[in-house]
């Protein structure tokens, strides 16, 4: 018994070293809610900025909601790199560029909701803290600090005097789909495969594109979309538009979870062109090459040359006449 309380008194006075750096105990958590007036799923973990955001940082604009806002009117906001702890008077104060107020413009005044709104992602940027040019950026996290009612001056300032929004900056697009299936295709129906690309777990979303010619630049979205775990996308040839004969060219890209929006993050390059040209139906099946697929020509014979089931019941109807007629 004096052992297993001994065990329980040590395990409690070990939870404070055990708990995440970063998330000091009575932090309060506020969050970015709007995005260029795109409200972010409910079930986004994380709110990124992406590779156009960032090239548009001066009309960028988005929307931060302090949690426990009630009765705050004004707060003076600073850019902090993740775990910057820019409470702390001397990290505010370092020449490491970990935490920099955010304009000059502060303090920002609280609105409805507890919520600061139009602010702009060129003002992050400015500080110096927030990189939005890095190309190798795939997901850099950040923190904004907003400080309740006073300017931090040069004081450490405790847990209730202010929250943190994360957010990270996501600048890099995914790489280019290496394609598996046959790069020319004959039929009604055409199928793009890829194998899985080694960014596959920041993916949300693949894209089918169409073009007169194998050049990407000149390529149109189709609108289909395959899900973040696809490793294909089908299309008809009716959907596309083709003509018996007509040909076009397919191209299939990926896209990364860096937006508010699936299918607004970062985009990859065009992969290289699949030529598909949609073919006439012969019968209940289509190829000229012989290949039917579970089809036939005739309804009498399945594709792999067994007798379908109208020719067994045939068979039957004809076997039971025969036995009709000797018994006569």
């Amino acid at each position: 018994m004096r052992n297993q309380f001994l065990f329980l008194s040590t395990l409690i006075a070990a939870l404070p070293v055990l708990a995440p750096a970063g998330l000091a105990q009575g932090t309060q958590i506020d969050a970015i809610t709007k995005i260029d007036g795109e409200v972010p799923t409910s079930s986004a973990a994380t709110i990124y900025f992406n590779a156009a955001q960032c090239a548009d940082a001066a009309f960028t604009v988005y929307d931060l909601t302090l949690v426990n806002g009630d009765g705050v009117t004004q707060v003076y906001m600073w850019a902090g790199v993740q775990n910057g702890n820019c409470n702390e008077n001397d990290k505010r104060t370092d020449q490491q560029e970990l935490c920099r107020p955010m304009a000059s413009s502060n303090p920002r005044t609280v609105g409805d909701n507890a919520t600061v709104t139009d602010l702009l992602l060129d003002e992050l940027v400015s500080t110096g803290v927030v990189d939005c040019n890095n190309a190798a950026l795939e997901g850099q996290p950040y923190e904004i600090y907003s400080f309740r009612g006073e300017d931090p001056g040069g004081n450490d300032v405790p847990p209730e005097g202010y929250g943190i929004a994360s957010f990270t900056v996501d600048v890099t697009p995914p790489e280019e789909l290496t394609i598996t299936s046959a790069t020319t295709q004959e039929g009604s129906t055409f199928t793009i495969s890829w194998s899985t690309p080694t960014d596959s777990n920041s993916i949300a979303q693949y894209k089918l594109y169409e073009g007169a010619t194998t050049d990407p630049a000149a390529a149109r979205d189709t609108g289909v979309t395959a899900s973040q775990n696809a490793k294909s996308i089908s299309v008809a040839a009716t959907s596309l538009g083709l003509a018996t004969g007509a040909s076009t060219n397919l191209f299939v890209s990926a896209v990364d979870m860096a937006a508010v929006t699936i299918g607004d993050g970062n985009e990859g390059p065009l992969s290289e062109a699949t030529t598909v040209t949609a073919e006439a139906t012969q019968g209940f099946c289509t190829p000229e090459n012989g290949y039917c697929s579970g089809c036939s020509v005739s309804p009498m014979v399945l594709a792999n040359g067994q007798p379908s089931s109208g020719a067994w019941l045939f068979g039957l109807v004809f076997a039971i006449v025969c036995v009709w007629r000797l018994r006569r």
